[in-house]
């Protein structure tokens, strides 16, 4: 493939957060946080993220939960970036995404978890 597409990246953000007092709370400022650092990002090739926390589903009922753990008035929160990327093929997408948005999460991870191409055609109905 010799032409750029556009493609839809997920990662996955580990997100650390200080002084929250319960989940709610812990979700408000990460999400912020986080998109207070995409918006900082130099991305070139990186269009839009959308910013939402990840659901898990517990162990033994199977009940959705939010990726958020709050001990001592400190939060591990899984925040998830759906990002619409321009490039060359899925992989090239993650790599860019990651390149893109990494500057602004220095030392934080950014794990793909599924990369999508968008269709250039709509569905007609």
């Amino acid at each position: 493939m010799n032409r750029s597409e556009q493609y839809w990246v997920t990662l996955s953000v580990p997100w650390l957060v200080r002084g929250a007092q319960a989940v709610q709370d812990a979700i408000n400022i990460a999400v912020s946080e986080v998109g207070t650092r995409v918006s900082e990002a130099d991305s070139t090739h990186v269009d839009h993220c959308d910013i939402s926390i990840q659901t898990l589903s517990c162990p033994t009922c199977g009940t959705p939960i939010e990726a958020v753990l709050v001990v001592a008035e400190t939060a591990l929160v899984g925040p998830t970036l759906e990002c619409t990327v321009t490039a060359r093929s899925s992989e090239d997408a993650e790599q860019t995404t990651r390149r893109e948005l990494g500057t602004a999460f220095d030392g934080t991870p950014l794990v793909p978890v599924g990369t999508v191409r968008v269709d250039a055609r709509p569905d007609v109905e």
